[in-house]
C-alpha cells in the first residue's frame, strides 16, 4: 500500500491497483479524489488492454496504476460508452500508447473524434466541467474501431478475446465486454453502481438516453451469458451474480414506478429526487454524508431523476414539472 496524491491536492491512502487474478487488474482512477469510485480494468497478456479510461482529471492516477501493474504498452483501449467518467481520458491515453486501437460503439465514435457536442451536452448537467473532467482531447479517426454488431472486438492473445455485447438502456451507445474463455463480464453501467460499503445496487438512469425497457432487456442478455465474474465500472467485482442481476432489474423498475407515483401526486423533479433517496435509505439504512457523496460521484439522485423524467416524457407522455 502506498500514498497517492489526489487531483484535489489532499493525500489519500490505499492501493492504486487491485489484482483479482485471472488476468484482471483494477486501477483505481481516484476520480475527483475519491477512492474506489471508478475503475479502469487492465487486462495483461500478449496484447494488453484496458477497459475504460476514467476522466482526464484522473490521468495521473491511471498512468501510475498502469505502471505499477506492469503495463509498458497497450494494444487496446476499450470503452463501454463515452460518458466522461468512462471515456474522458481516451484521447490522452491514445497519445500515451500510440499503437493502441480505441474500441467504442459506432454511435459514440464521432464524439471521440470531435468531443465538442459531448462536452456541450454534459455542460448542461455539471457546472464545473474542467474541475470535474479535465480537458477531453480528440482521438484520430484512424485509431478508432467503431463497433456496430456483437462479437469479438479485441484479441488479447493466448486465446483470450473480448466480445462486445450491445447493452442500451443506460445510454444508446453502451456495450458490455465479455471474455468468454475466462467468463469475465465487464458491464460498464448496464447493471448500475455497486460500491462495497453500500452493499446494494444503486441505479444509474441519467439523461438524455435512459430507457427502461432497453435496460431491462440488456440485463437479461448479460445474465444469459452465464458469467463467472462480473465487473461493473463502479466498482470492482460483484460479490454475487444472479441476486445482483435481479436487484439491478428491480431498481430500474422501482425508479420509474416511484417517479410516476410522485408525479401523479402532483410532485415534480425535486420531489422525485428526494423520493429516490428516501426509497434507497429504506432498503440500505440512512446514508452518512460520505457515502451519499460517493454515490453522487457515480450518479446522483438528481441526475437519475432527470433521466427518468426525460424517459417518462418521451416514452409515456408524462410531463414531470421542474
Amino acid at each position: 500500500m502506498r500514498w497517492a496524491r489526489s487531483i484535489r491536492g489532499q493525500a489519500i491512502i490505499g492501493p492504486v491497483i487491485e489484482d483479482y487474478g485471472g488476468g484482471v487488474v483494477a486501477v483505481d482512477s481516484r476520480m475527483n479524489g475519491w477512492e474506489r469510485i471508478t475503475a479502469v480494468y487492465y487486462l495483461p497478456g500478449p496484447r494488453p488492454a484496458i477497459i475504460e479510461t476514467a476522466p482526464a482529471t484522473s490521468l495521473e492516477h491511471v498512468l501510475s496504476g498502469l505502471e505499477e501493474a506492469g503495463a509498458a504498452d497497450l494494444d487496446w483501449i476499450v470503452l463501454t460508452h463515452i460518458h466522461l467518467d468512462h471515456a474522458g481520458a481516451a484521447g490522452h491515453l491514445a497519445q500515451r500508447f500510440p499503437r493502441a486501437r480505441v474500441v467504442v460503439r459506432a454511435e459514440g465514435a464521432p464524439h471521440l473524434v470531435d468531443p465538442s457536442k459531448l462536452w456541450q451536452s454534459a455542460s448542461r448537467l455539471y457546472d464545473d466541467m474542467e474541475g470535474l473532467w479535465g480537458r477531453m482531447i480528440p482521438v484520430s479517426p484512424d485509431r478508432i474501431d467503431a463497433v456496430s454488431t456483437d462479437g469479438v472486438v479485441a484479441d488479447l492473445g493466448d486465446g483470450r478475446r473480448l466480445e462486445a455485447v450491445y447493452t442500451p438502456g443506460h445510454a444508446a451507445h453502451h456495450m458490455a465486454l465479455f471474455d468468454r474463455e475466462g467468463g469475465d463480464l465487464f458491464t460498464g453501467d448496464a447493471l448500475g453502481v455497486y460500491l462495497s460499503e453500500l452493499g446494494a445496487v444503486h441505479p444509474a438512469t441519467p439523461p438524455p438516453e435512459f430507457d427502461l425497457e432497453a435496460g431491462l432487456d440488456s440485463i437479461e442478455r448479460l445474465r444469459a451469458l452465464g458469467p463467472r465474474r462480473v465487473f461493473p465500472t463502479h466498482f470492482g467485482a460483484l460479490p454475487e451474480i444472479d441476486p445482483l442481476f435481479d436487484e439491478a432489474s428491480q431498481r430500474l423498475w422501482d425508479a420509474v414506478s416511484i417517479a410516476e407515483k410522485v408525479v401523479a401526486g402532483g410532485g415534480g423533479l425535486g420531489e422525485v429526487t428526494r423520493a429516490f433517496r428516501t426509497e434507497e435509505e429504506s432498503r440500505v439504512g440512512e446514508l452518512d454524508a460520505r457515502l451519499a457523496e460517493r454515490l453522487a460521484r457515480t450518479t446522483s439522485y438528481g441526475l437519475n431523476a432527470r433521466g427518468v423524467a426525460r424517459y417518462l416524457t418521451k416514452r409515456r407522455g408524462i410531463q414531470v414539472p421542474a
